[in-house]
C-alpha cells in the first residue's frame, strides 16, 4: 500500500471507533504469557479479548467494518472479503432508497444494481481514505470507473451517496454500542 494512502487510512472522523485505540493495543504478534491469572489476580485483557469483541459484533456488516478498521492497514491482512461485506450491504442500502423514490436505472450504460455497487465501493473507499476532499466530482468518478457526467451525479445520484455516508454512521453507533457492552461485561467479569 501506498505510503501516502496508508497514513490516511481510517482518518475519517465518520468511521472513528469509539474503543479503536483499545481494540488495536496489542493485536500484533507478541510473545505469549503462561503464568496470567497467577497470584489470585484477576487475568489481564490481551488480544485474545479484543478479537472476542469483534467477534461478538451482532451485525456481520458492523463486523466486517470493525475488522476493516481494526486491521485494514495491515500489509498481511486480505481485507477484500470484508470490504465486500459492507460495499454489498451498502449497495442493497442504495437500491432499497431508489426503489422507495421510484428511481430507475440512469440513462446511462448501467443498471442500477451496477450503479449502486459502484457507488457503494467509491463511497467506502473515499472514506476509508479520507479521500473526499481530494477529488472533484468528476474526479471521484473517473477514480471509480463510472461513466456519468458530474452534473448528473451531482443532481441525481449524489444523495444516495450521502445515505450510504448514513449508513455508515449507523453502523459505526452499533459497533461502538456492541464494543462497549463487551468492555463493560469483561470489567465485570475481571473485578
Amino acid at each position: 500500500m501506498n505510503k501516502i494512502l496508508s497514513q490516511r487510512f481510517a482518518t475519517s472522523p465518520r468511521l472513528e471507533l469509539q474503543h479503536g485505540d483499545w481494540l488495536k493495543q496489542g493485536m500484533g504478534a507478541k510473545t505469549v504469557k503462561f503464568d496470567i491469572g497467577q497470584g489470585g489476580l484477576p487475568p489481564e485483557v490481551n488480544w485474545e479479548d479484543k478479537a472476542a469483541a469483534i467477534g461478538l459484533i451482532k451485525s456481520k456488516t458492523g463486523k466486517a467494518l470493525a475488522s476493516l478498521l481494526v486491521w485494514g492497514d495491515n500489509e498481511l491482512y486480505d481485507w477484500s472479503e470484508s470490504f465486500d461485506d459492507v460495499v454489498n450491504h451498502l449497495a442493497a442500502n442504495m437500491i432499497k432508497y431508489c426503489l422507495e423514490d421510484d428511481r430507475g436505472a440512469p440513462k446511462s450504460k448501467y443498471t442500477l444494481n451496477e450503479l449502486a455497487y459502484k457507488m457503494a465501493r467509491m463511497t467506502l473507499h473515499f472514506e476509508l481514505y479520507n479521500l473526499w476532499p481530494l477529488y472533484s466530482v468528476e474526479g471521484r468518478l473517473l477514480f471509480s470507473g463510472i461513466n456519468m457526467s458530474a452534473s448528473s451525479y451531482s443532481q441525481i445520484w449524489s444523495k444516495y451517496q450521502e445515505k450510504m455516508l448514513h449508513d455508515l454512521d449507523y453502523l459505526i453507533g452499533f459497533i461502538n454500542q456492541d464494543v462497549d457492552n463487551y468492555r463493560h461485561n469483561l470489567t465485570l467479569a475481571n473485578s
